[in-house]
């Protein structure tokens, strides 16, 4: 199995622009509080905090995340520009299933907002959480994908969620992952096209087209999801014809 240990990273990772400043755990409470930690402390933009575990993973809306051991937990600390802002959950869900793809070539799709799936089940999330250091505004992108775990074993998660290695019947090399993943967050970021990250979103939102009920907060919001506006915002159109832009939220394919 290969190991994510910081020697094994750092040779992995040689060449990126981002991951100069690297922490690496064997497990960890949250990459996020870490990553949300050295910010307050001025890290540099790119520092990456990897984990193979997480004990107290959390995803969207302080949701516990199950984090097994065998997958790959992530938190990488920006200072992104205005304009990138609202499109980076976007950015790095299209990162990791393009990532996911070069390495394993299982065709993924995402679910709006920010999950990654293989055949209608979660392999990846992400989660985007931004806040204030004493000297400038910062954002945290937090990813997580189950790499080589048997998700059928895993009571919490079995039926909704799958792993890389239950699809091709071996284990997946988390560090060549990383890397793919990396290359690819590096090149959307620093060559930021909102239009041109948003089509290729677009084209792979198992979301569109479909009747979907979405919760937002006490909201409930159901019809046919028709488009993403050009804030990554999903529009769906009722049954009274009226439409209507769930800007967060939870959604359920119908």
């Amino acid at each position: 199995m290969h190991s994510l240990d910081f020697r094994s990273v750092e040779n992995a990772l040689a060449g990126c622009r981002w991951g100069h400043t690297l922490f690496t755990y064997d497990s960890i409470g949250s990459t996020m509080d870490r990553a949300r930690e050295l910010a307050q402390k001025g890290a540099r933009e790119g520092t990456l905090v990897i984990a193979a575990e997480q004990t107290e993973g959390r995803g969207r809306l302080n949701r516990a995340w199950i984090s097994p051991a065998g997958s790959l937990y992530l938190s990488i600390l920006l200072y992104p520009d205005a304009e990138k802002l609202p499109y980076l959950t976007v950015l790095a869900g299209l990162a990791v299933a393009e990532a996911i793809e070069e390495v394993t070539s299982i065709h993924t799709d995402l679910k709006w907002p920010n999950d990654v799936l293989i055949r209608g089940k979660k392999v990846a999330g992400i989660l985007v959480e931004s806040g204030v250091s004493k000297t400038r505004n910062y954002t945290v992108i937090g990813m997580g994908i189950n790499v080589n775990i048997q998700t059928g074993s895993c009571l919490e998660i079995a039926g909704i969620a799958t792993s890389l290695s239950d699809h091709i019947g071996r284990p997946v090399d988390p560090l060549a992952l990383l890397r793919a993943l990396i290359d690819r967050l590096e090149f959307l970021y620093s060559s930021f096209d909102q239009n041109a990250i948003l089509k290729l979103w677009k084209s792979r939102l198992i979301t569109l087209g479909r009747r979907v009920k979405a919760t937002s907060g006490t909201s409930v919001f159901e019809g046919a999801a028709i488009d993403v506006n050009s804030d990554g915002a999903l529009i769906i159109r009722r049954d009274d014809g009226t439409e209507c832009a769930v800007v967060a939220g939870d959604v359920t394919l119908g």
